[in-house]
């Protein structure tokens, strides 16, 4: 049974690295286009991007200590370096092709649909069911950021409830 557990710390392992690549891919190449705008991501933001990382690795913690094969003391390091991954700082670059959400995952804007913009989040619609982008973004730069996405996406219009949503064409 001592396989299991390697397999366990593996996958942990493997979480933490996906969590690093997102924030600080060792290989940076540059989002193609010319840069329009950077915009740095708020802590809300980069907890989204990692939501699904930091599930799966909270669901390992608790199941380890629960089962006694993961010390609490190697559970403490891999919550330490999960939140500091988490405390990184990372930005939206908007660019003529795209826009890059970190170092490491870039979005050209031909995959977009629509987008509605709700509050402080922007939502990139994308025509399959998980394609979608949100982007959060603080209130005083959105019209800066809405003008490119108006120019590569679509352009923007009031629904009655007073969101504004966009027309493609």
């Amino acid at each position: 049974m001592v396989i299991l557990s390697y397999i366990g710390y593996l996958m942990i392992a493997l979480l933490l690295m996906s969590m690093v690549a997102k924030a600080r891919p060792k290989i940076k190449e540059p989002a193609p286009g010319k840069v329009l705008k950077n915009l740095p991501m708020g802590l809300s933001a980069r907890f989204v991007l990692h939501r699904s990382t930091l599930f799966a690795l909270l669901t390992g913690i608790v199941f380890g200590v629960f089962t006694g094969w993961l010390p609490l003391s190697m559970a403490g390091i891999i919550s330490v370096v999960a939140i500091i991954t988490l405390l990184l700082p990372m930005r939206y670059t908007f660019t003529t092709k795209g826009v890059a959400v970190g170092e490491g995952i870039f979005y050209p804007w031909k995959d977009f649909s629509g987008f509605s913009v709700k509050g402080s989040s922007l939502k990139l619609d994308h025509p399959s069911l998980f394609g979608r982008l949100t982007l959060f973004i603080k209130f005083a730069e959105m019209d800066n950021v809405l003008k490119y996405v108006e120019l590569y996406v679509g352009t923007k219009t009031k629904s009655n409830k007073g969101e504004l949503k966009n027309e493609s064409y």
